[in-house]
């Protein structure tokens, strides 16, 4: 274990004498992620780099496969993860992926790109908010989750599980969007490009599942 370390710093040290420009090593698990309907490039630091390290962030959509656009955001950020989510001239109809490099006063590293992802079937969705209201025979609950800015309207399936409590008896009752319904924005911008921020599910059932 000991010599990987050494053969790393040899390497670098053999590509910087032929390329005549400092290198760092690249940053590692270059990977997209996605939770709460937000995807994230997300990575590690290169082995052997110093502390004092930024990087900077570009995506590419597969609408323009020969062009990066590099993410103003998280230009010369420290953190390890940047968020690819309502970004200038992002269509989220279109497969994309990031790439990082690392970069301090005096060197840099080559760019590592991500996988690419495909929005609407590998997104994350974010947990509802629930608001129970309940009349004598009755129990209706609604339910809310907070959309970024930029996200189409989803197509989306719902499960709901209930049940009296202290029993084991779920009771599911699956159904799909057309309960869904969004609350209300401008019709005259199209909903792809600016949809609802907020979406709003409600569903009633008896107050004493058997």
């Amino acid at each position: 274990m000991t010599g990987a370390p050494r053969w790393a710093s040899l390497l670098l040290c053999l590509l910087q004498s032929t390329s005549g420009r400092p290198l760092l090593a690249p940053p590692q698990n270059v990977t997209l992620l996605s939770w709460d309907f937000s995807v994230y490039l997300t990575w590690l630091p290169g082995p052997g780099n110093p502390q004092n390290m930024t990087y900077f962030v570009a995506y590419q959509s597969s609408a323009t496969p020969k062009q990066w656009r590099r993410v103003k955001k998280c230009a010369g950020t420290k953190e390890l993860q940047c968020s690819l989510m309502c970004l200038e001239k992002q269509d989220l109809c279109n497969k994309f992926k990031g790439r990082v490099r690392a970069v301090s006063p005096r060197a840099r590293s080559p760019w590592v790109e991500s996988k690419s992802m495909d929005y609407f079937f590998e997104v994350e969705p974010a947990p509802p908010i629930l608001v129970f209201t309940r009349t004598d025979e009755i129990l209706s609950v609604s339910a809310t989750y907070q959309l970024p800015h930029c996200m189409p309207q989803p197509d989306l399936s719902y499960e709901v599980y209930f049940w009296k409590e202290g029993t084991g008896n779920e009771v599911r009752n699956p159904f799909h969007a057309p309960r869904l319904g969004p609350l209300p924005h401008s019709p005259t911008k199209p909903q792809c490009s600016s949809p609802s921020k907020e979406s709003l599910l409600q569903e009633a059932f008896p107050a004493y599942p058997s």
